[in-house]
């Protein structure tokens, strides 16, 4: 019962309890002293949080309007086509460029060997479904399948990166 309740001090000290879970918190209080501290330390935190919410809205009350002025500002055309802003559109193209053609050769290595373990996967699968068929321990043919998967995606990254490190 004391979890339950506990439970429930947060949304007694937001108000946002039905009446009946009220009164079983405060019944529950009036016996538990743990509690009733932590309704304390509740209600003192969020006062304090309320009157710092305050504060920082009376000082920023026009915040929104000074932000939206220096964006308006600051996004003008002549900004945004400046020459510098060009410069650095050019220079991200040519990185972007020059790093998909130099990883082109790793991406199309990659993209085979994940078709050929697609492929030898998919053929060792159905060598299982018909090995299967014929014995009676269906688990121990998937153990042995995921084995020889395991065994020969293994031997296939480390050829990839043997061919990697010397070619």
């Amino acid at each position: 019962m004391h979890e339950e309740i506990h439970e429930l001090l947060s949304a007694y000290v937001d108000d946002e309890l039905d009446s009946k879970q009220q009164q079983e918190v405060e019944r529950h209080m009036s016996d538990c002293g743990e509690c009733r501290e932590e309704v304390a330390h509740l209600l003192e935190l969020k006062a304090l949080l309320s009157s710092a919410y305050e504060e920082f809205d009376m000082k920023n009350s026009n915040m929104e309007q000074t932000v939206m002025a220096r964006i308006r500002s600051e996004s003008t055309p002549e900004t945004l086509l400046s020459r510098g802003g060009m410069a650095a559109a050019i220079a991200g193209a040519i990185v972007m460029a020059a790093f998909l053609w130099f990883a082109s050769s790793v991406i199309t290595k990659g993209i085979h060997v994940g078709v050929t373990l697609t492929s030898i996967s998919f053929s060792l699968i159905r060598s299982a479904f018909t090995v299967a068929g014929a014995l009676p321990n269906l688990l121990e043919v998937f153990l042995v399948l995921a084995l020889i998967v395991l065994i020969a995606s293994g031997w296939s990254v480390r050829r990839l990166l043997d061919t990697k490190s010397t070619g």
